[in-house]
């Protein structure tokens, strides 16, 4: 037998690790974008921010519209607590796109990302 085993349990070893790194990243941009709808709905349904539909990704065009809301938010208890539900989404946003890019640009994992055409966000 000599090596056919060996050669056998690496290649299996590898199969599963690409399989375990591309649902990782599945998984990780599935829950940037959730986190992102969350963002988008809470900014459409504040009565103060007059922007229509956000693109996808653009943290820098939902920060602004976050501190344009801030400004702009009476002393009221309930447009506080707006502001503060967006600030929680717009973190939670920024954490999954950081944890997504930074596991495509990760030296073994960027293989997969390649090989199965994940792109940074």
């Amino acid at each position: 037998m000599g090596f056919v085993p060996i050669f056998i349990t690496l290649g299996g070893f590898i199969f599963l690790f690409v399989l375990l790194v591309h649902q990782n990243m599945r998984q990780k941009k599935s829950t940037f974008l959730a986190a992102w709808q969350d963002l988008e709905l809470q900014i459409q349904q504040h009565p103060n921010t007059g922007t229509g539909k956000l693109d996808t990704g653009d943290l820098e065009a939902a920060e602004r519209t976050y501190r344009s809301l801030q400004k702009s938010v009476p002393s009221d208890a309930e447009r506080t607590e707006d502001a503060k539900k967006v600030n929680k989404l717009l973190i939670r946003s920024k954490r999954a796109r950081y944890e997504y890019n930074n596991l495509v640009r990760m030296k073994p994992y960027s293989f997969v990302a390649k090989l199965f055409g994940h792109r940074p966000l």
